[in-house]
Parts: C-alpha cells; structure tokens; sequence
C-alpha cells in the first residue's frame, strides 16, 4: 500500500511541475501614445514594429504576457506611480522627462541614429544653413541642436505627429526634421508619395539614441531580457534593417 502511495505521488509530481512552469505572466508596459513607426507604433490594439516585435518575442519564449499602455508624453516622468505599470519603453537615463527615482535601466534593445532628414534636393545642405528644425514633441534635441538653439542660431518646432513634421518639411516650414529617416518614409508612403522626397542630410552627423527599458519591480524579468537582447543581437540588428531603420553603433556610416 505504501509504495502504491509514492508511485502515485512520483506520477502527479512531474504534471503538477509542468502546470507551474506553463503559467504565463501578465506585465504591463507604459510606452508612448505616438505612432513612430517602424520603430514603434503602439497606438492601435495591433501594435507594431521593431519594439514590439522584441518585447513580444521576448515574452514567447519566457512565458511572459505584455499588455501595452499608450500613455502621454507630457507625464512621462509620472508614468509609474499614476498607471501602476510594470516597465517603462522606451527609456533612457539622459532624456530630460526621464526623472523617475530607483529605476533599473536594461541592455539598449535597439540603438537607433537619428538622422536629420532634409528634402532630397538638400541632402548637401550645410549644418550652420540648418535654421528651422522640426522635433517631436517630448523628444530631447541632440547636443548639437541644443548649443545651436542656445546660440541663437537655430528655432525647433515641436509637434505631436510624424505626420505634421513630414508635411512641414515637404512645404518648406522646416529645413530639417531630427527622426530616424525610416519614419518619415513610412509617413510619405500612407501619404501616397514617394519615399525619394527625402534624404539623410550628408554633412550633419548622426547620434545614435540607445531605446532602453527600464522598471522598478521586476528586476528578475529585466535580467532574462537583458540576456535575450545579447543573444539576439545579429538578430535583432537583422530586423531593423528589414524594417529600414538607421540603426547600429556607427551612425556615421549611413553619410
């Protein structure tokens, strides 16, 4: 009779094990309410792009459930303790709004160059020739924009949408948009015009932006990721590119 009791106790232990390690952890995620595709674009139920497709594929292979929240820029700074999220994406410690206490910041997902995109007629334009600069809102001008600005030598529009930057651009109202070209491309392109209006200015460089995540509470989930995004890099790297995404270490190449 007893050893009757340890073989049943031997044959539910392995399936009682099993059920433990295929439950799926539910994390939420704040990330920003903007459509800046292929990068990212998290203003629809079916969110898309490079960010997502890292986080999402990430979660498959851990057993792990994002739920992502489109929160506004402008409470950025406030995003944990209003919306009792889990992570924070994108992030990085040197972005002015990014003022949140105790967070843990993980390995850069994707470093993407931000270009500064022109009408392709002014691809050889000058930096100092540079005087209108579009910019999204809540985004933190490069160095080199802000010691332009603070010399008096440069005006930055600030706007909400990709949209409304691309069509300043094509009517002259800026002379420079400071995005990653591959969002502007993809704005022409539902737009219906051609991809060929614009270009990569060649005599400003590029600074790459590190697109990290950060949290508070989950440090564990963190640590898995981090271990991902470096075994994943070639991969990674491979799909920013099938997206057309300027990105990599080396953002001067793309002149």
């Amino acid at each position: 009779m007893l050893n009757r009791f340890i073989l049943l106790i031997l044959l539910l232990f392995p399936i009682s094990n099993l059920a433990i390690s295929s439950e799926i952890k539910h994390l939420r995620v704040g990330v920003e309410a903007m459509n800046y595709y292929p990068v990212m674009d998290f203003t629809t139920p079916q969110h898309r792009g490079l960010l997502s497709d890292i986080m999402t594929d990430f979660g498959n292979s851990h057993n792990i459930s994002f739920e992502f929240i489109p929160l506004p820029l402008q409470r950025f700074n406030h995003w944990f303790e209003d919306n009792a999220i889990d992570f924070r994406l994108p992030d990085n410690p040197r972005w002015t709004q990014s003022g949140t206490p105790g967070l843990i910041y993980g390995e850069a997902l994707i470093t993407v160059c931000d270009t500064s995109v022109v009408l392709t007629e002014n691809s050889d334009m000058p930096m100092d020739e540079v005087t209108k600069l579009g910019l999204l809102y809540g985004f933190t001008p490069s160095s080199k924009w802000r010691e332009r600005r603070t010399e008096g030598t440069l005006t930055i529009a600030n706007e909400r949408s990709v949209r409304i930057l691309t069509r300043m651009l094509l009517k002259g109202l800026v002379d420079a948009i400071d995005l990653n070209i591959a969002t502007i491309k993809s704005e022409l392109v539902s737009l219906g015009l051609s991809e060929e209006l614009v270009a990569v200015a060649k005599n400003v460089p590029a600074d790459g932006v590190k697109y990290r995540i950060s949290t508070q509470s989950q440090p564990e989930v963190l640590a898995k990721l981090n271990r991902y995004v470096i075994e994943n890099r070639e991969s990674i790297d491979a799909k920013a590119r099938e997206y057309g995404i300027a990105a990599g270490t080396n953002c001067d190449s793309l002149h």
